[in-house]
C-alpha cells in the first residue's frame, strides 16, 4: 500500500484556557467539530476520552497524538494545538504535554492513520521541529514542519516527476 497519495487538511490553533487533559481534549473536539460539522462534537470528545482510557496518547517530549476513526465520511484532518499551559497526560517520560498533534478520518481508508502517527513521532523526537510548531504563527508554518516529516497538504505536496 502506498502512502504517498494521502493529502491532509491541517488546522492550527493555540489553546490559552485548558488546564487539564480532559479540558484540552474537549477543546480539541470543539475545534474539529467546527471543521467537520457532519461529526458531533460530543461524539468526537467521547472518542478521544475513550481512546485515552486505553492508554495515554502522549508520545514524549511534551507531545501527544490524540486520534480517532469515524464511520462517517470524513476527509483526513490533522489538528495541531499548542497548549499555553502544559497538562499532565500520564506520559511515559513524565513530561507535561503542551503540543497536541491530532488526526481524525474515516475507517474506509486508513492510509491517513498509518501515515500520520509514525510521523508525529518524528516531530516528538526532533526538538527543532517541535519547537518550530510551538512558535508557529499560522497554518503554513505548521504545514512546512509537517511536510519536512512527510505529511503533506495540497500546498506542500511535492510535484510528481515528469
Amino acid at each position: 500500500m502506498t502512502l504517498a497519495g494521502v493529502s491532509f487538511e491541517i488546522d492550527f490553533t493555540v489553546d490559552k484556557t485548558s488546564k487539564s487533559r480532559k479540558a484540552a481534549l474537549s477543546s480539541l473536539a470543539q475545534r474539529i467539530g467546527a471543521l467537520r460539522p457532519e461529526l458531533s462534537t460530543q461524539d468526537i470528545s467521547s472518542c478521544f476520552l475513550t481512546r485515552e482510557r486505553l492508554g495515554s496518547t502522549a508520545i514524549g517530549s511534551g507531545v501527544a497524538a490524540p486520534h480517532t476513526i469515524f464511520n462517517e465520511a470524513c476527509p483526513p484532518l490533522i489538528q495541531v494545538t499548542v497548549l499555553k499551559s502544559a497538562v499532565d497526560f500520564d506520559a511515559s517520560d513524565e513530561a507535561p504535554v503542551d503540543l497536541l498533534l491530532s488526526v481524525v478520518g474515516n475507517r474506509h481508508d486508513l492510509r491517513w492513520l498509518h501515515l500520520a502517527l509514525p510521523r508525529f513521532g518524528k516531530v516528538a523526537n526532533a526538538p527543532d521541529k517541535a519547537a518550530k510548531i510551538r512558535c508557529a504563527k499560522d497554518i503554513p508554518d505548521v504545514e512546512d514542519v509537517m511536510a519536512s516529516v512527510g505529511i503533506y497538504t495540497r500546498r506542500t505536496q511535492p510535484e510528481k516527476p515528469l
